[in-house]
């Protein structure tokens, strides 16, 4: 993928992100009304709910500034001339993967070591701590 093409979807794909946040945080501040909990005539169930929906759209929301993170990264790639080379192997990511996932850091095999927790190639996919 030449460097403006990778730019183009980049940057589409971050205004989405962007878009995504913004409407999940929307949602979240307008879903929960004070009188929802015990103390408001709610049961424990409702907050027990509430509960539950904050810390998954809270999780929603810290995948997505992760992937914006990733975005970045990318991006910043595309400027140094090093987009579409692995972060960890130095080798090149699949022009497939790239166009499945334009802000792919590193090859799907590494990206799946990294899930399983173990190590691939020079060093730590994200740099594990």
């Amino acid at each position: 993928m030449d460097a403006d093409t990778a730019r183009e979807r980049l940057l589409s794909l971050r205004a989405q992100l962007e878009e995504d946040i913004a409407g999940i945080e929307s949602a979240r501040e307008g879903g929960v009304s004070a009188d929802d909990g015990p103390e408001g005539g709610g049961d424990r169930g409702d907050a027990a709910a509430h509960e539950q929906i904050a810390e998954e759209t809270a999780a929603l929301v810290q995948a997505a500034r992760r992937r914006m993170e990733d975005v970045d990264e990318a991006l910043r790639r595309v400027e140094e001339g090093t987009y579409g080379i692995s972060v960890v192997s130095g080798e090149p990511i699949p022009e497939e993967r790239l166009e499945v996932r334009p802000d792919a850091l590193y090859k799907a095999d590494e990206e799946d070591a990294y899930l399983q927790g173990t190590r691939v190639g020079a060093g730590d996919v994200r740099g594990t701590d």
